[in-house]
């Protein structure tokens, strides 16, 4: 993970972050499964660079969902390891980013459940509260 061409992070530690390439911008995200530890990088848009900027609970909420879609391709329990494919995270993307913000929460509750997370478990991961739904 290069981050010398950084445009935009939380945070410098084991995070996501914005970076450019030539005139690209690329999200990166870090994910550990097991042994595993994988970074990948897709290309965002200037609007979606705008909405993550504008809003740290998208910028975490994504980052919670592209997290646990990526860790379900590989590591440690999977004899069949696949790609985590560009499909996939623009669509996480889209909903993410896009979605009125009372419908995001409900998504992210449903999301939890169908990956067998504690019901408040985003809240752990991303250090962002919010009421109940």
């Amino acid at each position: 993970m290069e981050r010398d061409k950084d445009v935009y992070s939380l945070s410098k530690g084991y995070s996501p972050f914005i970076y450019q390439r030539k005139n690209e911008l690329i999200y990166c995200f870090p994910v550990s499964s097991g042994h595993a530890d994988l970074t990948f990088d897709f290309i965002i848009t200037e609007l979606d660079l705008e909405v993550i900027k504008r809003d740290q609970f998208r910028f975490k909420a994504l980052y919670f969902v592209v997290f646990y879609e990526a860790q379900s391709t590989f590591g440690t329990g999977h004899s069949n390891p696949r790609q985590y494919t560009i499909e996939e995270f623009e669509c996480a993307k889209n909903i993410v980013l896009y979605l009125p913000e009372k419908d995001l929460k409900l998504y992210i509750k449903k999301f939890s459940k169908q990956k067998n997370l504690a019901e408040h478990y985003f809240q752990y991961f991303s250090k962002v509260m919010f009421s109940n739904v």
